[in-house]
């Protein structure tokens, strides 16, 4: 491979076959190997043991072996990340204990531009399942991609524009799957396709789900076993191309739709009429064109260049019945452009880059508990490494200013934001490291915290925002302890950050139309806790290889100037985990264990704990045609009520019961 394709293999988002011994457990040869890369979640290609911060990536086999109907169902259970869980069809991720918009959903490297950040309900419009790698970063290496990432960043990268050629000209690569769920009695079918020749590449990508509603155990409350208009159905598409220049430059085009329909349980409304209650369900509809461009060494003091370019039109309607209730509209672009360099100065390498969007938000109807609004965005940001051998330094800045103007409103907001961050990674032994990470970030407040106004029966809320919010700032601190021998790899994080101005929804005690108003307002905030992961090659030996690991995560969160819990927390989570492989077998299994969750805000209700078991078998067949695996996916093995304490619908909504995914799946 080129020297320079290489060295900025994270810009470039180069497909190369990677493995993640020491945060995934998936590797199946010897311990004694290269270094592991990741490819596309920082500026250069690191090694992921140079990383001060934690980061954790799932590849297509992981991804596969995981399946997930939803980014947060597919995310569920990756350490220090739990999900939103509002029903079937939505679920969005949630780091550390913190969603919405400080968690970011990026569509490789840019926004997903969809509404999932301004409510629960809110589906995120990617489908997991055509998802070639998804990439999590926590801490400071998420001012990368923006100032409102005090939680964490979720870069998917899909397969809509082909980074690389086919491997054999004149040939087409591609896969498909079948398969059925027994919770939901769903199938789905999913194809994509690459074809091309030494200067172009086309791939196709489609995918086709029906899932009724979801059966959930018997002590859940339920008559019939079954929770009511928990049903999501999906139909998805893209086609894109690309033209491949000199030495891995490159340019790509794409176009993207996905449509999904899914209910949202426990969410209804009366109707004065015959009628009576009408269950809600929600029809979203996402059309995106992206465009990117790839230069390598176009100038003596660049080592390559990136350009992406996206837009989205994206559209869901809430149905009360079969008529039409309240309709959200998004439609914005946003472009981002970033430089990598070698050695410069004193450091050795680094990257910079702007960062543009314009967002035009609205909702019409009767839940239309925000005003219409446009939002944009200017960034600036700069990410400088020196590398020392005992040493790794990392400096990170970003200046973004943002403005929203929303109809209606007695004023706009306009501000800038300044974040920085400073990493330290000690190699103190052979094996051993330890990191250090300091930041401080600000996030600006978005349109629904400074303009709501209004009922949002998702939440079962009445909404209230304050146009007098000013800029969110956290300072954050992260320590982090690694180890990675021949056959034990392990890692220890803490973090603790505190906020000035943390921008929540607090409970008034006052009622407008018999719902609870909750005012949006400024606190200060702690939040800390710790994630950890063993793991251990207990068998190698020809084709056969046995690993065990242990798992944890916790996080704590306060509101101090009342010294009260902050709501929807995620409880301590402990567990262990089994993979096996032996030729064309694989099994793996995950016991893990949620526990009781007493640290509950004013008015929130404690969760019981639950004890997951899952399993996951497959067995593969190498053709000439190509190669086949039958796979077998339990959930929920022990059939217990899964309630998440981070979902609003907790109460009404539990998890699936015992639940069986079969299927089969050809790579050509």
């Amino acid at each position: 491979m080129h020297h320079f394709s290489f060295k900025c293999g994270a810009l470039l988002c180069a497909a190369i076959p990677l493995s993640f011994n020491a945060l995934s457990g998936q590797t199946r040869g010897p311990i004694d190997q290269l270094d592991d890369y990741i490819v596309s979640a920082g500026p250069t290609a690191r090694a992921i043991k140079d990383f001060a911060s934690p980061f954790s990536a799932l590849n297509s086999e992981d991804i596969q072996q995981q399946s997930g109907s939803t980014l947060g169902d597919l995310l569920d259970g990756q350490l220090g990340v739990t999900s939103t869980s509002f029903g079937g069809g939505a679920s969005r991720p949630i780091i550390r204990g913190f969603d919405g918009p400080r968690v970011r959903i990026l569509d490789s490297g840019i926004e997903a531009l969809d509404a999932s950040s301004t409510s629960p309900d809110h589906a995120v419009a990617t489908e997991p399942l055509l998802v070639e790698r998804v990439e999590i970063l926590r801490g400071p290496s998420t001012l990368l991609y923006g100032s409102s990432a005090i939680g964490g960043v979720v870069n998917v990268i899909g397969r809509e524009i082909p980074r690389t050629p086919v491997t054999e000209l004149g040939t087409i690569e591609g896969g498909l799957e079948l398969s059925h769920d027994t919770a939901t009695d769903g199938e789905s079918a999913l194809g994509y396709a690459k074809a091309g020749g030494e200067s172009w590449a086309i791939s196709v990508t489609g995918l086709k789900r029906e899932n009724d509603n979801y059966d959930i155990p018997g002590d859940a409350e339920s008559v019939s076993g079954t929770l009511e208009n928990s049903f999501f159905e999906t139909d998805a598409y893209s086609v894109g191309g690309t033209w491949f220049l000199d030495q891995g430059s490159y340019f790509g085009l794409s176009f993207a739709s996905y449509a999904s329909r899914y209910g949202v349980p426990g969410h209804s409304h009366q109707h004065e009429d015959e009628h009576g209650e009408e269950s809600v369900s929600i029809y979203l509809d996402r059309k995106r064109y992206d465009a990117e461009l790839v230069l390598i060494e176009p100038l003596a003091w660049i080592e390559a260049a990136r350009f992406r370019l996206g837009y989205t039109d994206y559209e869901h309607t809430e149905l009360e019945g079969d008529e039409t209730g309240t309709k959200f509209e998004n439609e914005g672009w946003e472009f981002r452009g970033e430089i990598a360099h070698g050695p410069l100065g004193f450091f050795d390498e680094g990257v910079a880059g702007v960062q543009v969007s314009d967002t035009d938000f609205s909702a019409i109807g009767e839940e239309a508990f925000t005003p219409a609004a446009t939002t944009r965005n200017q960034a600036f940001f700069v990410s400088e490494h020196i590398h020392g051998d005992e040493l790794h330094w990392d400096f990170g800045a970003r200046v973004e200013h943002q403005s929203i103007d929303a109809e209606g409103a007695a004023s706009s907001y306009s501000g800038t934001a300044l974040s920085f961050a400073l990493n330290a990674t000690w190699k103190f032994a052979e094996d051993h490291s330890l990191a250090l990470s300091l930041q401080r970030s600000q996030r600006h407040a978005i349109s629904t915290e400074l303009y709501a106004d209004g009922p949002h029966l998702a939440t079962e809320q009445y909404e209230l925002g304050d146009d007098d919010l000013d800029l969110e700032t956290a300072y954050g601190v992260d320590v982090r302890y690694s180890y990675s021998g021949r056959d034990w790899s392990a890692s220890v994080s803490a973090f603790y950050t505190y906020f000035e101005d943390y921008i929540f929804a607090a409970e008034t005690g006052a009622e407008i139309d018999e719902l609870l108003v909750y005012q949006f307002t400024a606190v200060d905030a702690l939040f800390w806790g710790f994630e950890a992961e063993v793991d251990y090659l207990a068998n190698q030996s020809g084709d056969t290889s046995v690993r065990l690991g242990l798992l944890a995560d916790y996080v704590c969160a306060t509101n101090e100037d009342t010294n009260e819990d902050l709501p929807r927390i995620p409880p301590l989570r402990i567990g262990g985990k089994v993979r096996v492989d032996h030729g064309p077998w694989s099994t793996g299994l995950l016991l893990r264990h949620n526990f009781v969750q007493t640290n509950t805000a004013p008015n929130e209700h404690e969760t019981d704990g639950f004890t997951e078991l899952q399993l996951d078998l497959s067995r593969s067949f190498v053709m000439k045609s190509g190669e086949w695996t039958l796979f077998a996916q339990a959930r929920n093995l022990l059939d217990e009520a899964i309630r998440h304490h981070s979902s609003f619908l907790k109460e009404v909504a539990p998890q699936p019961g015992r639940s069986l995914r079969v299927g089969v799946r050809f790579k050509f």
